[in-house]
């Protein structure tokens, strides 16, 4: 490109090229409203970028052209911050972390290909992949016309003039951007690896003394539960809000008031409270470790790092007495070969059910369905005690297609029922889950529902119950200010079992009142193996 021997040619590219890459780094999706007068604003994070640029083209074509391309990288970085401090915390209830959320890139494109209709995932693909390329393409096209730009010295000394009043006055007045820089963001990203990798190695190290210790201290013995089975329920996304609001509540009471009716008929009682998660709105795992290691998990880093340690996880101490141990994980659709740490007996993920139904949503099979098969396959006839831990996923967002409850529990079979069945359909949108509370409660009612008949029909064993969330909802269900606590019910006809919950302060009945703050859910196990040694 060549701008002749006068200099506006290449002032008005230089100012289009700032226009454009100040807009598209002003831009956020999802906002309201998705258009504003911000969009126009010069982006300071674009001048600070120009400056290299400016003084890479005093010393040629090819010095400018080895700072354009980095620029650029680092410009779509910057995109990539800007999109992750919006996204992340709307739904996750915390700061957006570059290091450890960009791994969930293909975890992101797996959620939304599961769990929306096929034709809205297709234009939501097409239409990512699409503004996606664009922002490349124009952004490099934007570079480009800075970087010829600036090589003229008749736009360069004014832009660096201009550029340093504009800063210049910033730092001297004090003035604060709309938004913080995204270099600043970045900066702090880059700081913050070095620190997480500290805080990394002392969790291991805390890992390592953990396991030390209760290794030295005396071997649980379990004898406390009389060799009564234990079932673990954990159910997606059952969070405290749905007590803790209006809202929510008196729908949630007519649930949790059928599910304990049918437990009051067949002899069960059961007694409440709360445990803090160490995670919000998703991210499972975490509460997942966190609950079996009595350790609390944080982060996909922690997580791994626990994978990998030995300390004994809550199935190998009731395998080491005298229990069959069985991890029921039906959302689990990959090959997961660090779940070995868990200790489980036996594993079954999706791939183990030979489900011949169809999908609702992101689970890939019914929790009810899941309850049957296991049943007929473990509990029949079981020649040891049991414990038995279930990840309930018939909850998880985005509750717009949820299954039919079968009434008739014989008829289930291999799922291929569901392909003449019904489903519940509700018309929620990921952009949009403040308007999904209606079907957020229907698939807990339909949770309980599975699960106070399973109880009632088929739990005829000494038994102990445990049924807790693993998060809140995401934060467009709970809005601002929720604790990260779940609801966690215990449930038997032996009120031998339910003593020592009621003595930690659990309520009867399946409504908890605790106030915050909550014992954490990493507390859990110690106690368990406490009141049952």
């Amino acid at each position: 490109m060549k701008f002749g021997s006068r200099s506006w040619p290449a002032s008005l590219a230089l100012a289009a090229a700032i226009g454009t890459l100040s807009i598209l780094l002003n831009f956020e999706y999802p906002a309201d409203p998705l258009v504003s007068w911000y969009l126009l604003l010069p982006s300071l994070d674009v001048l600070l970028l120009l400056l290299p640029l400016t003084l890479a083209a005093c010393w040629g074509q090819r010095s400018l052209y080895w700072i354009t391309l980095p620029t650029w990288a680092i410009f779509l970085v910057l995109r990539l911050i800007r999109i992750g401090d919006t996204v992340v915390p709307m739904y996750l209830d915390r700061p957006f972390n570059l290091y450890i959320d960009s791994g969930y890139l293909y975890g992101l494109y797996d959620l939304l290909k599961t769990s929306s209709h096929q034709g809205n995932f297709l234009l939501l693909a097409a239409g990512s992949t699409l503004a996606t390329l664009a922002i490349c393409a124009v952004s490099w096209l934007a570079w480009q016309w800075a970087a010829k730009a600036l090589t003229d010295h008749r736009v360069r000394a004014p832009f660096l003039g201009a550029s340093a009043l504009v800063l210049g006055a910033a730092l001297v007045w004090g003035w604060q951007p709309a938004k913080p820089l995204a270099l600043v963001r970045l900066g702090e990203e880059i700081r913050s690896i070095h620190r997480q990798i500290e805080q990394q190695r002392a969790f291991v190290a805390r890992l390592a003394q953990t396991a030390q210790e209760r290794s030295a201290g005396p071997a649980a013995t379990l004898n406390g539960l009389g060799g009564a089975d234990v079932l673990l329920f954990i159910i997606e996304s059952y969070g405290r809000v749905v007590f803790s609001q209006p809202r929510y509540r008196q729908l949630m009471e007519s649930t949790m008031d059928h599910f304990g009716n049918v437990l009051a008929q067949h002899g069960f009682e059961a007694v409440s409270s709360y445990l803090g998660s160490p995670t919000y709105g998703g991210e499972s795992w975490l509460a997942h470790g966190t609950l079996e290691s009595g350790v609390r998990v944080g982060n996909d880093l922690e997580e791994t790092a626990l994978l990998r340690s030995s300390l004994e996880p809550m199935a190998a101490i009731f395998g080491k007495n005298g229990y069959r141990t069985v991890s029921v994980m039906p959302g689990t659709r990959f090959v997961f070969p660090q779940g070995s740490y868990f200790g489980y007996e036996q594993d079954y993920y999706a791939w183990h059910f030979d489900y011949q139904g169809p999908a609702f949503g992101w689970a890939p099979m019914p929790d009810q369905f899941v309850l049957d098969w296991i049943r007929r396959r473990e509990f029949i006839a079981p020649a040891k005690p049991i414990f038995a831990r279930y990840a309930l996923i018939s909850s998880h967002a985005l509750f717009n297609i949820q299954p039919p409850y079968i009434v008739d529990w014989e008829t289930i079979g291999d799922g291929s029922l569901y392909k003449t069945r019904e489903p519940v359909f509700f018309p929620t949108e990921w952009s949009n889950l403040q308007n999904a509370g209606e079907a957020y409660l229907r698939s807990l009612d339909y949770e309980f529902e599975t699960l106070g008949n399973y109880l009632a029909q088929y739990v005829t064993r000494d038994t102990l119950i445990i049924i807790l969330g693993d998060h809140q909802p995401n934060l467009q269900l709970t809005g601002p200010g929720e604790p990260w606590s779940v609801p966690v019910h215990v449930i038997s006809r032996n009120a031998r079992l339910l003593k020592p919950f009621r003595e930690r302060g659990y309520t009867d009945g399946l409504f908890p009142e605790q106030p915050v703050p909550h014992a954490m859910m990493e507390t859990f196990l110690l106690g368990f193996l406490k009141d049952f040694q």
